[in-house]
């Protein structure tokens, strides 16, 4: 049984690590970032302050889009 957690935790992180690689933060990610609630984030994405991909279905936002915001 510890096993089956050791492997699921190894892919979790496999897929997060993977996903940091491609320079893609989830939602989640940028509130850990820049220590911002998610109300805050979405705001920000409201009034055209944070730039935000949904062609996935989800917001995804690039590392470089969230320290260019951070920056202003």
């Amino acid at each position: 049984m510890n096993d089956e957690i050791i492997d699921q935790l190894k892919s979790i992180l496999n897929l997060h690590s993977s996903e940091s690689k491609k320079g893609w933060l989830t939602l989640k990610d940028v509130c850990e970032y820049t220590k911002l609630s998610s109300s805050t984030i979405y705001r920000s994405i409201r009034r055209g302050e944070l730039k935000v991909s949904k062609k996935t279905g989800k917001n995804l936002f690039r590392k470089e889009w969230v320290d260019q915001f951070l920056g202003e």
